[in-house]
This record gives C-alpha cells, structure tokens and sequence, in this order.
C-alpha cells in the first residue's frame, strides 16, 4: 500500500458537510521545523448571515511534542483563532494512533469550537475513548497525486461527553504514526472527507503527468483538482497548479485537441446543474487561453450536469467527487 511521506506542499482536499451547506476546503503543509509544523487552510464558505460566499485562509501552527503526544482534538480552524493551541492536534496524533493500534482503545478529548471558518467558541469539551472497530486490515479509496488508490486506515468511534450529556464520534485515521491524517471524522454536527491527497516527489521519482498518461492510454481522463467557487463557474486561485499541467501537456502534444466537459453534483435543479456545468467547461476553456496560450481551436466545451455521477449524491465526500471536469482526447 502507498506512503503518504510528511514533506512541506502535503495538501489534502476536503470536502465538508455543516449546517451552513457542503463546501471543500484545502490544507497545506507550508513549513516544517524540529519545533512542529505549519498548516494554512484555505475555503470559500457560505457567510454566516447568508448573504453570500467568502474566501479564508487561516494559519495554524502545532508542536512537534503535541503531535507526537496530544489527546486533545481541535479540527476545525476559525476566524480570529491565535496561531497555535498548545496541547492539541488538528486530528490524532502519534500516541492515540499508536494505542489504537496495539490495544484498540484510545483516550482523546474532543473540543467542539464552532462552525468551520466561523468565529471559534468552545461550546463544549467531550472527552472518553474511542475503540477501534475495524478489527484489523481496512482501506479507503484516495486520489493521490493523480492516481487512484487504497490508503491504510485505523477505524474508531466512541461516546464522549461532557456534563451536558455524551456524543458520538467515528473517525478514519492514516495507518501511519509518522504522519495520522484524519481522513474522515463525523463530530457533533459536522462531517468531513479528505477527497485528495497531493505531495511533491523528488524529481527522479517523477513519472509522466497523470493526466498525459491517461489521455495517451485512454483517450480520457478526469480532474479534480480544478475548484470553483460555490454554484459559480468562478475559477478559484488554488486551481493554478492543474490548468498549467493542462496546458503542459497540450504544450508536449501539440497534435492533441481536447474536450473539456463539466460535471455537478445533485444539489439544486437539473437545468440549473446541466448550465453551471457547461459554463464552468467554458471557463476552463478560458483560463488555458487567455493565461497560458493555448489555441482556442484546439479546445471545446460541454456539460453532462448531474447526469453522470461517479459517487453519492447524499455523502459530502460523494457529492465532492461528482464535481469534477472530464478532458477527452479528440481524435482525427
């Protein structure tokens, strides 16, 4: 099974389900010393007083000691919050892991703070143990740098509680002490999914673009890591890495033209999602155009809507993966 190494530019995408709407979000791996680490978080979220989106980027800082040792769990990243929370992590960290993995249970404190990106209020502390449930060998699919695979994972779920009463929680944790990403959690009321994973290689482990590789073998291939803004065709800036590999590869293949086809989720009407999908094709389009130089000729556009689904329409990470963009190999 694949190795998801700790380096600097480790960027997880999550999609997030919460009572203000479902919404992706990405976390960055910007620095790391002896002393711990850095993660900004970046997200378009709906406003808290619905008027409309806003984008954030929020930094935290956590301590070597607390992710080697920490039992208390501080997810979420807010609005106004201090750079660091000394004596938490943003999911497990080496110590619980590592009981789950040698006795199945686990002491960890969970600290209810509010609505992602919101402004943060400890409302309640939970605290108790979590037992491992799996039983031994478990995996969930991923898309790494591209490819589609199996991560090992730790599954546990447990009652926490404070004096107001118990909660239920259930994560799915990396299978790996040296670097626990949590990968799935459901807390009181909030749910989140890691959609994507992404990390640098070292160049001599670098192998062609996935997406050259897929169009070279099967004349198709999808893309996730173009985000746009929510129920907009708006390109968002974090989308810059994947358009310039597009357009490196059509650089590399200049014989290739291309299909570009949009896709939504089920959220909303059909007309409505068979529109936006078209537009956001066309604004992909757009991009490689007018920012990268590609001959307008050699792209066209469509849309499928939600008429195509690759997942579930009623999970987040499932609606997530609907959301995408499909590039087609046109052939002569």
């Amino acid at each position: 099974l694949p190795r998801i190494p700790f380096v600097v530019g480790l960027t997880t995408v999550r999609a997030t389900s919460e009572p203000r709407g479902d919404y992706e979000n990405l976390r960055v791996v910007d620095a790391i010393t002896p002393a711990g680490y850095r993660i900004t978080a970046s997200g378009e979220v709906p406003a808290d007083d619905g008027s409309g989106l806003r984008e954030v980027s929020i930094v935290r800082r956590v301590r070597a000691e607390d992710q080697r040792n920490a039992r208390r769990m501080r997810t979420y990243f807010h609005t106004g919050d201090v750079e660091q929370f000394t004596g938490t992590v943003p999911g497990l960290s080496a110590a619980v892991l590592t009981d789950l993995r040698k006795s199945g249970r686990a002491r960890l404190t969970y600290l209810d703070v509010g609505v992602m990106f919101g402004m943060s209020t400890l409302r309640r502390e939970l605290s108790g143990t979590i037992v491992r449930v799996d039983g031994g060998a478990t995996t969930l699919p991923m898309l790494v740098n591209g490819r589609r695979v199996r991560l090992p994972v730790i599954h546990a779920r447990g009652r926490l509680s404070d004096a107001a009463g118990a909660e239920e929680v259930e994560l799915h944790a990396l299978d790996d002490p040296d670097n626990p990403i949590l990968l799935r959690s459901r807390v009181p009321g909030f749910s989140s999914a890691v959609i994507k994973i992404d990390f640098p290689q070292p160049k001599q482990q670098q192998a062609a673009s996935p997406i050259e590789r897929e169009l070279a073998a099967g004349h198709s291939a999808e893309v996730y890591g173009i985000y746009f803004s929510f129920a907009r065709a708006d390109i968002r800036p974090q989308s810059g890495r994947v358009l310039k590999e597009i357009a490196g590869v059509l650089v590399q293949h200049p014989d290739w033209a291309l299909r570009i086809d949009g896709h939504t989720d089920g959220i909303g009407g059909e007309a409505a999602n068979l529109d936006l999908s078209r537009r956001r094709a066309a604004a992909v389009k757009m991009a490689l155009v007018k920012r990268h130089g590609i001959a307008a000729d050699r792209l066209v556009t469509g849309g499928f809507g939600e008429s195509r689904p690759k997942g579930r329409n009623d999970t987040p990470e499932g609606r997530a993966v609907n959301r995408r963009v499909e590039l087609t190999r046109l052939q002569d």
